[in-house]
C-alpha cells in the first residue's frame, strides 16, 4: 500500500512505469484543477487516462475527491488550499510547510493514533458493513462480518434503491459529502457487478415536483451551466427519457441507477478474506488484555470472537451494542411497495424521484415508495403503508400506476433506518464515552469553555451508521474513510467532512444541550 503524492499532474505512461505491478496503490494529487489533455501510448497509460476521465465527471470542484484506481487503491484529489489542514488532521500524510498553528482542533474531533491490525470484526451485513468489509479485504485484511439475520435484510433490504446525488445548490456539508460520494459508489457499483445483474444503468430524473424543488434544481443548473453529471430538462424532454408521461421537467442524472442492494451486497461479502456469520447475534463487547472479547450467539451454541479491531455497521441497533450503548441515534420506519406491470403497458425506462420514488422493473417488479414514520419501530409490512405510496404514485404518476396490477396484499419491504440528529452519517473512530462525558463536563455550563484535554479513546473501535435513506450513495465512502483512518492511509475525505461526521459529536452534544442518555457496559 505505497503512496504516491504529486504537486502537478502526472503522465499517465510515466505514472505507470512508477507504479509497475503496485494494484494497491494510493495516488494523491495537489492541484486546482483537472489537466486539459490526457494522453497515452502504453496500454497501461491508457488505462490510467480512461480511469482519470471517468473519474472528472464526478468531480464538482471537491476540496477532496476520491475514486477507485487498481484492485485495491485509490485515486486523491486535493485543493492545495485544503492540503496543509488535510496533512495536519491525516498525521501519516506529509506536508510541504510545517506552519500547522492556524489549525486548531476540539479534541475530540481529532483521530487516534493507529494501532496494529491483528484482527477486524464488522457487525451488521447491510450495505454499510459490506462496504467497509470490503474496503479492509481488499487490502488484505482478513475480517469476520457478523449479522444477526441475513446479508441486506434490513434498511438495506429493499427490491431497488437509487443511487445520485440530491443536493443543494449551496456548499453545505451533506451537498459536499453527497457529492464525493456519488462517483464513488458509482465506480464500486461498476466494478463488483456488471449492469443489469442487480442494478439498472437507467439514470435518474429528479422532478419540479413543487416550488422549492424547481427553484433548487433551476439554481444547480445555473451554477453549472457546463456540468456533465446532471442537466436541466423539460417536461417534454423528461418524458422522452422517461418513455412515459411525466407531470413536471426536472433534473437529468444520467449516471444514476437503480440498485438491488441484496446483489450488491453479496458481491461485497464474496471476498476470500470475508468470512461472514450469519443468524449470529452480537450480544456483549468487552476489552480483554488487548483485545476486544465479542460474545456471539447462533442457533447452536455460544462463542466469543476475539479481534484487534471492530467496526459497528448495524443500523438502527448499532446503539444496542457497547462502548456506543444509548448513543442518541434516530430510528425511523420506512415501507417501499413492489408491483409488476400489465401485459403491454408502456415501460418506463429511467427512475423518478419527486416526493417519493419509482424504479423501471427488475426481476419484473417495480419498486416504490417509501414511508417516513419518525420514532416507529415495528418492521411488519404495513396495509395503511401500502395505502399511501399508492395513493402518492396515483397522484403524481397516474398513467403508470393505473398500468400496474394491483397487490392483493402488501408487497414489498418495510425496515427502520437509522438517523443523527443533522441527518449525517456517524462515522469515524469511538471516544469512551463515560470518560469524555466526565472530563469534557465544563460544557455543560459554557459549550466554548476552551478544553484541552486529549480525547480518551476506545482502541480500535470504529462506526459506520446513521445513513438514513442514502446508504447506497454515502456508505461505500464512509467505509473507505474508516479503512484509511484504521490502516494509515490517505483519507477520502476532507477535514471539514471527518469533523462532521465524528462520532463523537453526539455524547458531546449531550453536553452541550443539556442532554443526557443511558450508558451500559
Amino acid at each position: 500500500m505505497s503512496i504516491y503524492i504529486f504537486y502537478e499532474w502526472p503522465q499517465p505512461d510515466q505514472l505507470a512505469q512508477q507504479l509497475g505491478n503496485d494494484k494497491q496503490a494510493e495516488i494523491v494529487v495537489v492541484t486546482e484543477k483537472w489537466p486539459e489533455s490526457l494522453t497515452a501510448r502504453s496500454y497501461a497509460g491508457q488505462n490510467i487516462a480512461q480511469l482519470w476521465l471517468e473519474a472528472k465527471i464526478f468531480w464538482q470542484q471537491q476540496p477532496v475527491f476520491s475514486y477507485p484506481f487498481g484492485d485495491a487503491g485509490k485515486f486523491t484529489l486535493i485543493q492545495p488550499q485544503a492540503y496543509e489542514q488535510w496533512c495536519q488532521f491525516n498525521p501519516n500524510m506529509v506536508s510541504t510547510t510545517p506552519e500547522y498553528s492556524k489549525f486548531i482542533y476540539k479534541p475530540w474531533l481529532t483521530l487516534p493514533t493507529p494501532i496494529p491490525v491483528k484482527s477486524v470484526v464488522v457487525i451488521g451485513a447491510g450495505i454499510a458493513g459490506a462496504s467497509t468489509a470490503f474496503a479492509l479485504a481488499k487490502r488484505g485484511i482478513a475480517v469476520t462480518v457478523i449479522e444477526q439475520h441475513s446479508i441486506a435484510s434490513a434498511a438495506s433490504g429493499n427490491h431497488l434503491g437509487l443511487l445520485y446525488a440530491k443536493i443543494s445548490a449551496h456548499a453545505t456539508i451533506q451537498t459536499e459529502l453527497l457529492l464525493a460520494s456519488y462517483g464513488y459508489s458509482r465506480a464500486l457499483l461498476k466494478n463488483c457487478l456488471p449492469a443489469g445483474k442487480g442494478w439498472l444503468d437507467c439514470g435518474v430524473i429528479h422532478l419540479d415536483y413543487n416550488a422549492t424543488e424547481k427553484q433548487r434544481n433551476t439554481l444547480l443548473a445555473q451554477k453549472n451551466p457546463h456540468n456533465t453529471l446532471f442537466q436541466t430538462v423539460t417536461k417534454t424532454e423528461a418524458e422522452r427519457i422517461a418513455g412515459i408521461d411525466v407531470p413536471y421537467g426536472g433534473l437529468w442524472w444520467p449516471y444514476g441507477a437503480a440498485i438491488n442492494p441484496f446483489s450488491l451486497t453479496e458481491a461485497l461479502l464474496r471476498h476470500p478474506l470475508i468470512s461472514l456469520l450469519t443468524a449470529t447475534k452480537a450480544n456483549t463487547i468487552s476489552r480483554q488484555s488487548d483485545l476486544w472479547q465479542i460474545g456471539c450467539q447462533n442457533q447452536q451454541k455460544s462463542f466469543y470472537l476475539d479481534a484487534s479491531h471492530i467496526v459497528i455497521c448495524a443500523g438502527a441497533e448499532s446503539n444496542s451494542l457497547y462502548p456506543v450503548a444509548g448513543w442518541p441515534l434516530h430510528k425511523i420506519r420506512g415501507q417501499t411497495t413492489t408491483a409488476s406491470l400489465r401485459s403491454g403497458a408502456t415501460q418506463i425506462k429511467c427512475a423518478l424521484s419527486g416526493n417519493s420514488y419509482i424504479t423501471p422493473p427488475w426481476q419484473h417488479k417495480l419498486c416504490f415508495g417509501a414511508t417516513f414514520h419518525p420514532n416507529q419501530t415495528n418492521d411488519d409490512l404495513s396495509v395503511e403503508d401500502e395505502y399511501f405510496n399508492w395513493e402518492q404514485l396515483r397522484q403524481w404518476l397516474p398513467h403508470l400506476a393505473a398500468n400496474l396490477n394491483p397487490n392483493t396484499s402488501p408487497q414489498g419491504h418495510a425496515a427502520i433506518r437509522c438517523d443523527a440528529f443533522d441527518h449525517l452519517p456517524v462515522v469515524g473512530p469511538v471516544g469512551d464515552t463515560a470518560a469524555m462525558l466526565m472530563q469534557y463536563a465544563q460544557l455543560r455550563l459554557d459549550k466554548n469553555y476552551p478544553v484541552t484535554q486529549p480525547c480518551p479513546w476506545q482502541p480500535g473501535i470504529f462506526v459506520n451508521t446513521a445513513h438514513g435513506s442514502r446508504g447506497l450513495v454515502t456508505a461505500p465512502l464512509c467505509a473507505e474513510a474508516i479503512a484509511a483512518t484504521m490502516l494509515d492511509l490517505p483519507s477520502p475525505l476532507s477535514v471539514r467532512l471527518q469533523q462532521a461526521l465524528h462520532p463523537n459529536r453526539l455524547p458531546i452534544r449531550s453536553l452541550t444541550h443539556h442532554q443526557s442518555f443511558r450508558l451500559s457496559t
